[in-house]
C-alpha cells in the first residue's frame, strides 16, 4: 500500500550524485541558509555541516537514521514497556518495565516542564529537530517501500526476517526520544538501591551466627569504609564532606530474603531478555589524563574508554558536528543530537559511572483493611494508580494492568502477607531531561568554567573528565545525593546499606551541592584516573565502600612513572590494562612467596608463576585469532585454578549461602596486622595463610594434572577468551578476544601549539575506534542481501588495538569522504 507522509513545515530534496560507496550524495558545500550537508568519511562516520544548531541536530537525527534506525526503534520500544505486542517478551515483562516506567503522558509533561538551565545552547529545539531528521528519513524509507524500492528500508521490519509479518515503522516523537533519554539516565547513572540486597545478605548471616556475630561478619565483608579503597583525587587540596554516620544493627522484616530473592528474579529475567536482544544492560568505564607538565608534547592528554557491553551494532555511534559555534566528533546514542563523550577544538570529555548510592528502598506499611494504602505521618495514604493497557503478539488481545506508586516512587515488592510493600526513591524523579542536560552542554564549552558548568548540571551519578587546549585537567563527581536523618524509626541509627521504613521517620533531609562535591583541577601529582572507583578518601555517600583490591591502581601506577607520557605512552597504557589480571596484580607474590616456602612445590610452578607478569599474553603459536588459541602463560592456568578455590577454603565456613566475600576481604585477610582495614575475627582459623595457600594450590595442581592429562605444566595453557557482540536485530553477531577496554575508545592529544604562520591553533591529534563499526544497515535489495561496508570495518581496528584518526575540518573530511548528503529544511 502507497503511503505519503508529511512531516510539518519540512519540506525536504535531496540532491544526488552516485559515487563509490554512497547511496545519497551531492557536490554541494552546505554554505547556504537552511542546508544541512552530511559528509561521510571513509569509515562511514557522518559529519554535519549546518548554519545553526537546529540544523545539526536535524543531520544528526537523519544521519542516526540512515545507521542505526532498527537500533533506535528497538530502545524506544524496549523502554516504554512494548515488546510483547512483536512477539520478542511477555505481557509479564512488558508490565516489569513499565511499572518503573512513565506512561507516555508524563514523559511528554517531562520535555514540557524541562526548561534548559542556558536558553541560548538551543537544547530543547535541538532535541525536536532530531526527531524531525529521523522522521524525515523513516519517511523517505516508507515512500520508497510503497513504490517497491527496499533500498532505504532496514531488512529487520520486512516479513520473514524477526517475525513473519515483518514489523510497523512508526514516526518518532519527542515522548520516544525523552523515554530513551529516561532509560540510558537509569541504566548508567542510577547507582546504589541494594539495600534489598544487603539485607538479605545480613539476615543470612545472623540466621547462621547469631545477631552479634552475623553483624560483625557482615561489617567485614560489606564495610562502609576501607582505608585502602584506591582514590582518583589526591589525597589533599580538593572538597569533600568529612562527616560519616555509622550504622546500627537494623530492624529488618523477617522475610526480607525471600522479597530480595522475588526482586532479583524479576530483574534477572529483564537482563536477560534485553541481552538476548542486544541491548545495553551493562556499565562500567576507565578514563585518565596527563596535565602538561607530565606530558611529552607539553599537551594536556586523555584517554576515554566507557564500558556499556557490546553489541552488533554497537550501543554507540560516531558523530561529526560542524557549525553554529560547534566543531566536535565523538560517540553519540541513538536518542539525542548529543556527543556524550569526544573532542571539540576547545577540549576533551569523557565519564565514567560514579557508582555512589543515589537510589534508595523504602519499606512501606500497608493498610491491612486495603493494600492500597499505605501509613506515611500518621495516616493512610491512598496509592497513585494509573493502568496501562498492554498489547500481545501483533495486538490481537491486551491486557490492563495496574501500576502503583507511593511519596517515594514505584513500588519494586509486595508482602501482602505482612502488610508490607517496598519502593524505590530517586531525587530525579520525573526529571531525567534537566537531571541529565549537562551532557548536552559538553560540545558546547570552549573553556573549563564551561565544562564545570555543564557538570554541574548532571544530578545523576557519574564522572566527569575534561582536558583542554589551554592544558587543564579537570575531574568532578557529579551528582546530587540524599542526606538522610542520623536517627530513623525508634531511634536506630541509619545504615545506607539497609532500606528506609517508609511511615515519614527516615525520609531525606536534603541533597548535597556542588560545593559538596569530589572535584580536582592540575593536580600537582600531574594526572587524574577514574575507573568508576572512590572518588576521594572521605566520601560517605555509598552504600557499601569501594574495595582495595581495583583495577584503577594498575591505571595509577603507569602513569605515576616518573619519565614523560607520550601519545603512544596513552594508548599503550590503555592495552596493558586490558590485559591486566586484576586478582593477579594483588595476590600473585602471596601465591609465590608462599609456594618458595616450601619445599614439596615443584620448582618447575614456581618457575611459572614467577614469570607470569599478571596480564593475558598472547604473543607465542597459537595465538589469536586462530580456533586453538592460547595465552602463553603456563602462570595464568595455575593462578586462576588456585584463586578460584582459595575463597571457599578461606570463607566457606564463615559464610552463608549467597554471601561472598570481595577479593579485598581476602586482601586484608592475607595483610593480617598490616592490613589497612581490622577485621573483626581471624579467618583463617588459626593457621598460617601460606599453609593455607599451599594447601589449596596442592589441590589445584592435582586438579590440572588431571585436566590436562599430563605432569607437564608447560602444556598447561588457558584459551584465548572470547566476546560475542550480541546481535541486536538481522547483523550475524561479531566475535574477538577478550579486552577489558571501553565500548568506545578515543586517545586525545589537545595541543597548545599555534598552527600555520601563527594565524590559528591546530585540530586536536586525535584516534578513536568503535566496534564492529559505525553502521548497523542491513537490506534487501534485488534479491540479495546488502551489509553496510561500515557495519564491520573497525572491528579488526579494535582487536589489534589500532585506532582511525578522527577528523575535524572540512578539508581533511573531504579528502577521504564517501558521500555527500544536502538536506534543505
Amino acid at each position: 500500500m502507497k503511503r505519503k507522509l508529511i512531516i510539518g513545515l519540512i519540506s525536504v530534496m535531496i540532491l544526488v550524485m552516485l559515487i563509490p560507496n554512497s547511496t545519497a550524495s551531492s557536490s554541494g558545500h552546505g554554505r547556504k541558509r537552511n542546508v544541512v550537508t552530511i559528509v561521510r568519511d571513509n569509515y562511514g562516520v557522518p559529519h554535519v555541516f549546518a548554519k545553526t544548531k537546529e540544523g545539526l541536530a536535524f543531520g544528526a537525527g537523519y544521519a542516526m537514521a540512515q545507521d542505526r534506525l532498527w537500533q533506535a526503534d528497538m530502545y524506544r520500544r524496549s523502554s516504554f514497556g512494548n515488546l510483547a505486542e512483536l512477539g520478542l517478551a511477555s505481557i509479564q515483562s512488558d508490565y516489569e518495565t513499565r511499572s518503573l516506567g512513565y506512561s507516555r503522558e508524563e514523559l511528554r509533561e517531562i520535555f514540557d516542564n524541562w526548561e534548559p538551565s542556558f536558553p541560548e545552547k538551543k537544547l530543547k529545539e535541538m532535541m525536536l529537530a532530531y526527531v524531525d531528521g529521523i522522521n524525515l528519513y523513516i519517511a523517505e524509507a516508507l515512500e520508497a517501500y510503497s513504490n517497491g524500492d527496499t533500498s532505504l528500508m532496514p531488512i529487520e521490519y520486512l516479513p520473514e526476517i524477526i517475525t513473519p509479518d515483518g514489523l510497523p515503522l512508526e514516526l518518532f516523537t519527542i515522548e520516544d526520544c525523552t523515554v530513551i533519554v529516561v532509560m540510558m539516565a537509569w541504566r548508567f547513572g542510577a547507582t546504589g538501591g541494594g539495600e534489598l540486597n544487603f539485607a538479605a545478605r545480613y539476615m543470612a548471616l545472623e540466621s547462621i551466627h547469631g545477631d552479634e556475630d552475623g553483624w560483625e561478619i557482615f561489617n567485614d565483608i560489606y564495610p562502609q569504609v576501607d582505608p585502602g579503597a584506591p582514590t582518583t583525587i589526591p589525597d589533599s587540596g580538593c572538597n569533600y564532606p568529612s562527616y560519616l554516620t555509622k550504622g546500627s544493627k537494623p530492624d529488618l522484616p523477617a522475610n526480607i530474603g525471600d522479597v530480595f530473592q522475588m526482586y532479583e528474579e524479576v530483574r534477572m529475567g529483564q537482563t536477560e531478555l534485553l541481552e538476548s536482544l542486544g541491548m545495553p544492560t551493562k556499565f562500567g568505564s576507565n578514563a585518565w589524563m596527563v596535565t602538561p607538565e607530565k606530558s611529552s608534547s607539553r599537551s594536556a592528554m586523555q584517554v576515554g574508554g566507557p564500558q556499556m557491553g557490546h553489541s552488533t551494532p554497537q550501543i554507540v555511534l560516531e558523530i561529526g558536528l560542524h557549525g553554529a559555534g560547534i566543531n566536535a566528533v565523538g560517540m553519540m546514542m541513538p536518542h539525542a543530537p548529543t556527543i556524550l563523550i569526544g573532542v571539540s577544538d576547545y577540549g576533551a570529555w569523557t565519564s565514567t559511572t560514579g557508582s555512589s548510592d543515589l537510589v534508595d528502598t523504602y519499606i512501606e506499611v500497608l493498610n491491612p483493611d486495603n493494600p492500597y494504602q499505605y501509613l506515611f505521618n500518621g495516616k493512610w495514604v491512598d496509592m497513585e494508580k494509573r493502568t496501562e493497557r498492554i498489547y500481545g503478539y501483533k495486538k490481537l488481545w491486551y491486557e490492563e494492568r495496574d501500576i502503583y506508586r507511593t511519596i517515594h516512587g514505584p513500588i519494586i515488592g509486595w508482602d501482602l502477607d505482612n502488610h508490607l510493600c517496598y519502593s524505590m526513591k530517586v531525587p530525579f524523579f520525573k526529571n531525567e531531561l534537566a537531571a541529565e542536560e549537562g551532557w548536552s552542554l559538553f560540545q558546547q564549552s570552549k573553556n573549563l568554567y564551561d565544562a564545570q558548568e555543564a557538570s554541574k548540571r548532571v544530578e545523576l551519578s557519574h564522572n566527569f573528565l575534561w582536558a583542554d587546549k589551554k592544558g587543564n585537567i579537570a575531574y568532578w563527581h557529579m551528582g546530587y545525593y540524599p542526606i538522610k536523618p542520623e536517627l530513623g524509626l525508634n531511634g536506630r541509627k541509619i545504615d545506607d546499606r539497609f532500606p528506609l521504613w517508609g511511615t515519614g521517620k527516615e525520609e531525606w533531609v536534603g541533597l548535597t551541592t556542588f560545593k559538596d562535591t569530589p572535584k580536582c583541577v592540575n593536580p600537582t601529582q600531574g594526572f587524574l584516573a577514574n575507573w568508576n572507583n572512590k572518588p576521594i578518601a572521605d566520601w560517605p555517600y555509598r552504600e557499601a565502600d569501594w574495595g582495595e583490591v581495583h583495577g584503577v591502581s594498575w591505571i595509577q601506577h603507569q602513569l605515576a612513572t616518573g619519565g614523560k607520557i607520550s601519545f603512544n605512552d596513552m594508548k599503550d597504557i590503555n592495552r596493558n590494562t586490558g590485559y591486566n589480571h586484576g586478582n593477579g596484580m594483588y595476590f600473585l607474590d602471596f601465591l609465590i612467596n608462599a609456594a618458595k616456602d616450601d619445599s614439596s612445590i615443584p620448582n618447575e610452578v614456581i618457575e611459572a608463576l614467577e614469570a607470569w607478569d599478571h596480564h593475558y599474553n598472547d604473543e607465542l603459536d597459537p595465538k589469536y585469532p586462530n580456533s586453538y588459541a592460547t595465552y602463553d602463560d603456563p602462570g595464568l592456568t595455575i593462578f586462576d585454578a588456585w584463586f578460584q578455590m582459595i575463597d571457599n577454603e578461606v570463607f566457606d565456613d564463615d559464610l552463608a549461602p549467597g554471601v561472598r566475600a570481595s577479593s579485598s576481604t581476602l586482601l586484608h585477610v592475607f595483610d593480617g596486622e598490616q592490613s589497612k582495614l581490622t577485621l573483626s575475627r581471624d579467618y583463617l582459623n588459626g593457621e598460617d595463610k601460606d599453609t593455607v595457600i599451599v594447601r589449596v594450590l596442592k589441590e589445584a595442581l592435582v586438579e590440572l594434572e588431571a585436566y590436562y592429562g599430563t605432569d607437564d605444566i608447560s602444556t598447561w595453557l588457558t584459551p584465548v577468551r572470547l566476546i560475542f557482540l550480541n546481535s541486536l536485530g538481522a547483523l550475524p553477531t561479531a566475535v574477538m578476544h577478550a579486552m577489558n577496554r571501553g565500548t568506545y575508545n578515543h586517545v586525545a592529544e589537545m595541543s597548545k601549539r599555534r598552527g600555520y604562520k601563527g594565524f590559528r591553533n591546530p585540530s586536536p591529534h586525535v584516534v578513536n575506534v568503535i566496534p564492529p563499526g559505525q553502521s548497523g544497515f542491513i537490506h534487501f535489495v534485488d534479491g540479495e542481501i546488502q551489509v553496510s561496508p561500515h557495519a564491520y570495518d573497525q572491528l579488526k581496528l579494535y582487536d589489534t588495538w589500532s585506532y582511525k584518526p578522527v577528523l575535524f575540518n572540512y578539508r581533511d573530511i573531504k579528502n577521504v569522504a564517501e558521500s555527500w548528503t544536502i538536506l534543505r529544511i
